[in-house]
């Protein structure tokens, strides 16, 4: 099969809607085979969808070296698949090339019962494995499809969440976007993403079982990103297997799945499953303390403004900031829980108050010469206003940590 592979950079997402919904993880599935060119499209109701669901779709494309090349006119016939956003990243192109061969094969796709929004799993045709989770995007220029908005900003986070988990520290699975073409059907535009073999999700074990450097590498993801949305069943268990075909006694490692709602554009309040786990008590480890020290903020930055130029600016900067808190928090000796406490607001006789970090950066804030932020999106800010933020933010955190640390535990 050919197969064109490219890239492009002018998809614009559509406006967000609420957060308040908590969706379920796509992990099984057991809804009967459907082909994907027959499937209803909007047999689901907006309100049903999933809004971080893992994101995946097929691709093919055409390597300008390879010599046999098919007949022009069959050509015409083949899909065409180009990368939108991830091209350059780790292990893209091996999920395409398998992808394609699994298209190639026959292969249906297979909807996914936990997640709602349209997620479908795509299966090798020869060994019957699925390859990965194909996630369309919402058409919103028909007014048939319930408006579902933010489908496509969720697709970009899910990119960008892998593209940020640099070397596979967090082990999220290689993820892309891709625009696919084919004859005499509309253009699809999709995200593609390996699909994890898991035993378990997280909501079915207890936490004593998982690795302490598997939480740790999952919630350094989640701080650096303000996931507000990592409930037990966006995380899965992989059980790893010994010799003998038995499974292993010892500690369980963790996948984290469903991004879509990491990065807001403003200061939210996450979710973090794993905030009172003990193993976000422990220490983090000379390893991780000098991964978190390597991360680069702004080099992190301008990698989304490349990859990712529909990926708006207020979400950007709220990596910059939580990664910045991060590396000073781990370099004060915060462990994992510490810091996700202090990210996480505090509830008092039925209100709501602002977490430590909100109340830092509302202080930061107040301090320069602007107005205070509205709805605390930092995407008001002038250039030179951000880079003011920052210094006085980071000027306000050595007192903050000091303070967690003689105060009352958290965890």
């Amino acid at each position: 099969m050919a197969i064109a592979v490219g890239h492009c950079h002018d998809l614009k997402p559509p406006a967000v809607r609420g957060r308040h919904y908590r969706p379920h993880s796509v992990a099984q599935l057991d809804r009967p085979l459907l082909d994907r060119d027959h499937q209803e499209r909007n047999a689901l109701s907006p309100q049903r969808r999933c809004l971080s669901s893992p994101c995946f779709t097929t691709v093919v494309a055409r390597n300008s070296d390879d010599q046999s090349v098919e007949p022009a006119d069959q050509d015409k016939k083949m899909p065409r698949v180009e990368i939108v956003a991830g091209r350059h990243a780790r292990g893209v192109h091996a999920l395409i090339a398998e992808a394609a061969g699994a298209i190639a094969s026959g292969t249906r796709l297979v909807p996914a019962q936990g997640g709602l929004g349209g997620a479908l799993l795509l299966k090798d045709g020869r060994s019957g494995e699925h390859v990965a989770v194909i996630k369309p995007l919402e058409d919103t220029s028909s007014p048939s499809n319930g408006g579902g908005g933010y489908e496509s900003k969720a697709v970009l986070r899910e990119v960008a969440a892998y593209l940020l988990d640099h070397d596979g520290f967090a082990s999220v699975a290689p993820t892309a976007m891709i625009k696919i073409s084919r004859p005499t059907m509309e253009t699809t535009v999709a995200s593609i993403q390996r699909f994890v073999a898991h035993d378990y999700d997280a909501g079915e074990l207890g936490p004593s079982r998982f690795s302490v450097q598997s939480v740790h590498r999952v919630g350094i993801l989640d701080v650096r990103l303000l996931n507000i949305d990592r409930h037990a069943g966006n995380i899965l268990v992989k059980n790893r297997p010994t010799g003998n075909g038995t499974t292993s006694a010892a500690p369980l490692e963790l996948v984290p799945i469903d991004h879509g709602l990491c990065l807001p554009e403003q200061l939210e309040d996450p979710y973090f499953e794993w905030l009172h786990w003990p193993q976000a008590s422990r220490p983090f480890s000379s390893a991780e303390l000098h991964y978190i020290a390597s991360l680069d903020p702004f080099k992190d930055a301008e990698m989304l403004r490349a990859e990712l130029p529909s990926l708006t600016e207020p979400a950007i900067r709220i990596l910059t900031m939580c990664t910045v808190f991060l590396q000073r928090a781990a370099a004060a000796g915060l462990c994992l829980a510490d810091i996700g406490d202090m990210m996480t607001r505090e509830f008092s006789s039925a209100e709501e108050g602002l977490s430590a970090l909100e109340a830092l950066c509302k202080k930061a804030v107040d301090s320069i010469d602007t107005q205070s932020l509205k709805r605390a999106s930092f995407g008001e800010l002038s250039g030179e206003e951000w880079t003011t933020f920052l210094e006085k933010f980071e000027q306000l955190l050595p007192p903050a940590f000091e303070a967690k640390k003689s105060g009352p535990a958290s965890h």
